[in-house]
């Protein structure tokens, strides 16, 4: 678009062959932007490319969000009890942000990435659309 008037440069309808028309049918797409490219990512992209990365993305996204509830939810609740009774840890001793990565035992961080393995595995190589898990949210 021009950025002065906001109107088009051309008809988008002449530009059948451009390769950025592939993905205009993808959800997420929308007007008047259409599909938008800036960094030119999926200039050299297929279908099978697009929705791994598209995967991808939604995962990184799901990592992101389970870091930042990590992050914030100790600064305001604690879980009762220890954390390793063997090492006489408890929840209330775990320091909060990046102080929490040396406190908490090996085998703590080893269930902790079992739990989200066990949870993304289904979903891995999955022959459904990105971001469906085969249930709705709402």
């Amino acid at each position: 678009q021009d950025g002065l008037t906001g109107s088009a440069w051309g008809d988008w309808a002449n530009y059948t062959d451009s390769p950025l028309r592939a993905f205009e049918g993808e959800l997420g797409v929308q007007a008047p932007v259409g599909f938008w490219d800036p960094a030119g990512l999926a200039r050299d992209c297929d279908v099978d490319t697009f929705t791994r990365r598209r995967t991808t993305e939604l995962k990184h996204g799901r990592v992101a969000m389970y870091a930042t509830l990590g992050y914030l939810v100790p600064e305001y609740f604690r879980f009762p009890g220890y954390l390793s009774p063997s090492e006489g840890l408890k929840f209330a001793d775990v320091p909060n942000g990046l102080a929490a990565l040396s406190k908490v035992p090996l085998n703590g961080w080893f269930q902790i990435v079992l739990f989200c393995g066990c949870y993304e595995f289904p979903t891995y190589n999955s022959t459904r659309a990105p971001g469906d898990l085969g249930w709705k949210a709402i």
